[in-house]
C-alpha cells in the first residue's frame, strides 16, 4: 500500500516504480464506491482517496523530474491521512465480511491493527539510518503483514463467492 517515502533509505526506488502508487490509490478510491453499497461509511473515504491520489501523483511527478520533496510536515500529514484511509477501509472490509459470515473478518481486524502500529512506528521522527537493523526488521514485518493481508482478502473473496447468498452476484 502507500508508504510515501518513509523507506527511501532502505530501498532507493527509480521513478518508474513509483507509478503504481497513484494508480493503486485511485483504484482503491474506485473500490470505495463499490463498497459503499454494503457499508455506507466506505463512501466517506472517497475525498481522502482523491487527496491521496493527488499526493502520490505529485510525489511521482516530482521524482520523475528529479526534484526531491522532503518536507517532514507534509509527509507526516499524508501519512496520517493514509493511515486513517487504510484503517477505515480495512474496518469496512471486515464489517462486510462479518455481515456475510466470513470467518476471516477477525484476521482482517488483527492485520489492520498490526499494520497501523508498524506505519505509526515508521512515521515517528527517529533517525532510522542509525537503527538500520531495527528498521529493516520492521520493513520485513510490514512486507509479511501486507502479503498476509492480501492472502486473507483473497480468502474473503473466495468465501464470498462460495456463499450461497452471494452466488447470484450480490457480493
Amino acid at each position: 500500500m502507500c508508504q510515501f517515502h518513509l523507506y527511501r533509505w532502505v530501498w532507493p526506488r527509480p521513478p518508474f516504480t513509483l507509478a503504481g502508487k497513484p494508480v493503486c490509490v485511485s483504484c482503491i478510491n474506485v473500490l470505495s464506491a463499490c463498497l459503499g453499497e454494503y457499508e455506507c461509511s466506505a463512501l466517506l473515504l472517497r475525498p481522502l482517496g482523491l487527496l491521496l491520489t493527488f499526493w502520490e501523483g505529485l510525489l511521482w511527478i516530482l521524482t520523475l523530474i528529479g526534484s526531491d520533496f522532503e518536507r517532514y510536515l507534509f509527509s507526516i500529514m499524508a501519512t496520517v491521512v493514509a493511515l486513517y484511509f487504510h484503517f477505515q477501509l480495512l474496518t469496512n472490509l471486515a464489517s462486510i465480511a462479518e455481515r456475510f459470515d466470513c470467518p476471516e473478518h477477525r484476521r482482517i481486524l488483527t492485520l489492520r491493527t498490526v499494520r497501523t502500529v508498524l506505519i505509526t512506528l515508521f512515521a515517528l521522527p527517529v533517525p532510522w539510518t542509525d537503527y538500520q537493523v531495527l528498521a529493516v526488521g520492521m520493513a520485513a514485518a510490514h512486507i509479511v503483514v501486507a502479503f498476509w493481508l492480501c492472502v486473507v482478502l483473497f480468502s474473503v473473496r473466495k468465501s464470498l463467492s462460495d456463499a450461497p447468498e452471494c452466488a447470484d452476484g450480490e457480493a
